[in-house]
């Protein structure tokens, strides 16, 4: 079998929400990208790869990257030649994946575990279009507009904000449990690895269909009406789910009218926004998942590296057209309880995916290479030997307890489920400087009652003897985690992590004449929110209970959970 012949596209079965979404992509690029939440071995892989194939008949120079979450800085952004400096006394440069991935697909297979740094490159390429490559005696703008479809399983950790926000679409892809369908998927993968020639000509005819309908689409884009009530229609989901920023209200309308142009159609409808709301709205939305009714009965089926697939003839299959109306107030309430509360039961259990915090193991590979060091070398000995420069990129986690001592303060419950988080933060971050840091809420004031610490115990030590009392600043609070984060700000190693402690009884401001609820919110949000997690811990008692913890959590947009859930 050749290698390089790759599983017809329009034999991809069960994929239709997955298929439909990338199909909007190569419609209009500047929807931005893809984030597909999912089971290993489903064919999320297969269908990208195949829908790239099919795209090279449309673009010769249309490209699929895959970058690996190992990845080293020069295999990313480029570097100098080695061979041809040495050999031929020249720099020539060697692109890296971020332009080799210009005008196509860049794939990042469980995206969520992809270290800072290059997060970091990923995010300022998408922005920009490109990049600047800075190496030994050279300095060259690299084009680097591509189509970002990342893969990730939620419950191997989650993916920092600023990258989640870049997918313009998500969808999720699960493994099927129809007997048919199932079938259906494995006897086609089998007969594509016998006779693949055989099967991609039985397909043709609908390669083709597909082919035609993309190039028409693509054509027509920019000549569907958009109506005014269209917008407005837009604009008035995305307050109903309480969307931050304006990109969702843009990507709504950009994704309906590549649907209508998918569809033949010359206006952009109701109905088009409708259809392609889950996808815009399912990883931004704050009160409902607006994922399809349909999406058990549309997801996928596959193997693992062939990930097999096939589907039904055509892969004209769409998910049925549906309304995005509030949820029941006891269905919301499962929906918000399963998705942000983490209990704690008495300090034992804790939720692994909270406190994870996963990257690659640095190797060889993932190391930068000194080239100069590594030339120098080559002439002084006399013989080649790649030199590697010091690797200092081993992930560093600091985590910040922000404690309200006021007289309100569950002091014993909240040492308990601080012991828990320690504990559990050390077993499953073996290999990771660990540091801790307490700042006190007393006084109407915030003073650091422990400076970062590796050891566990001497932080529950200080967190017991600490002085309790006086009116709760929760700003000051933030003020100090801020300067604290400030200090070591370059370091893009670092990973943070933020719990507060308190019952949301906030009574003092930093700014007097300012609500200190509303002081405090609006200082998180304007200096904390790159952290890459925060949580607030509710530590209110008694029967009756004001609930300020909870709404404390919603205004940030954080994750909560209660001591004694």
């Amino acid at each position: 079998m050749n290698n390089s012949v790759t599983f017809p596209y329009a034999a991809i079965a069960a994929q239709s929400e997955f298929k439909l979404a990338i199909e909007l992509l190569m419609v209009d690029k500047s929807i931005g990208g893809l984030l597909v939440l999912g089971d290993k071995g489903t064919g999320k892989t297969t269908t990208v790869r195949s829908l790239s194939q099919l795209m090279k008949t449309i673009e010769p120079d249309f490209s699929f990257v895959n970058l690996p979450i190992g990845a080293s800085e020069d295999r990313v952004l480029g570097s100098v030649d080695l061979e041809k400096l040495i050999n031929d006394k020249k720099q020539v440069l060697q692109k890296g994946l971020l332009a080799q991935a210009h005008q196509g697909i860049l794939y990042i297979d469980e995206v969520n575990l992809l270290n800072d740094y290059l997060t970091d490159i990923l995010l300022d390429a998408a922005a920009t279009g490109g990049y600047h490559l800075e190496r030994e005696g050279l300095s060259v703008w690299q084009d680097s507009e591509f189509c970002l479809i990342g893969t990730m399983n939620p419950e191997e950790g989650e993916l920092r904000p600023q990258l989640l926000d870049r997918f313009g679409l998500c969808v999720e892809v699960s493994t099927p449990h129809d007997l048919a369908i199932r079938k259906t998927i494995t006897q086609r993968r089998i007969e594509f690895d016998l006779a693949p020639e055989k099967i991609l000509k039985e397909w043709s005819d609908e390669q083709q269909e597909i082919r035609q309908r993309l190039q028409e689409a693509r054509k027509m884009l920019h000549t569907i009406d958009i109506p005014e009530s269209v917008f407005e229609y837009a604009s008035a989901l995305c307050i109903q789910h309480q969307v931050e920023g304006l990109r969702a209200d843009i990507l709504l309308v950009k994704a309906g009218r590549a649907y209508a142009a998918l569809s033949g159609e010359t206006m952009l409808s109701i109905q088009h926004i409708d259809i392609v709301a889950p996808f815009v709205l399912k990883h931004r939305s704050k009160n409902q998942s607006p994922s399809s009714k349909n999406s058990n009965e549309n997801n996928t089926g596959g193997g693992r590296n062939g990930d097999s697939n096939g589907s039904d003839k055509g892969g004209n299959d769409r998910p049925a057209e549906k309304q995005l109306g509030a949820l029941p107030a006891d269905k919301a309430l499962k929906f918000f309880k399963k998705n942000t509360i983490d209990a704690v039961a008495k300090g034992k259990a804790i939720e692994a995916s909270a406190f994870k915090i996963q990257q690659p193991a640095t190797n060889i590979a993932a190391r930068r290479i000194n080239i100069f060091d590594t030339v120098k070398h080559y002439t002084a000995r006399g013989n080649f030997e790649i030199v590697y420069t010091p690797d200092n990129s081993k992930a560093k986690l600091e985590v910040y307890f922000l404690v309200d001592s006021s007289g309100s303060m569950a002091k014993d419950d909240q040492i308990r489920y601080t012991k828990g988080l320690i504990n559990y933060t050390l077993k499953s971050n073996r290999g990771k400087k660990i540091s801790f840091i307490g700042i006190a809420l007393c006084k109407g004031e915030a003073e650091i009652f422990q400076p970062g610490t590796t050891d566990g115990e001497e932080f529950i030590h200080a967190l017991e003897h600490f002085p309790t009392g006086g009116q709760t600043n929760l700003t000051a609070g933030f003020n100090k985690v801020y300067y604290h984060v400030r200090q070591n700000i370059a370091a893009k190693s670092i990973q943070r992590q933020l719990y507060i402690f308190t019952d949301g009884k906030l009574n003092c401001a930093m700014n007097s004449s300012q609500d200190p609820f509303v002081e405090a919110v609006d200082f998180y949000k304007r200096y904390l929110k790159s952290l890459h997690y925060t949580k607030v811990v509710n530590t209110e008692r008694g029967f009756v209970q004001l609930r300020k913890a909870r709404e404390l959590a919603d205004k940030l947009h954080v994750k909560f959970a209660e001591i004694n859930p």
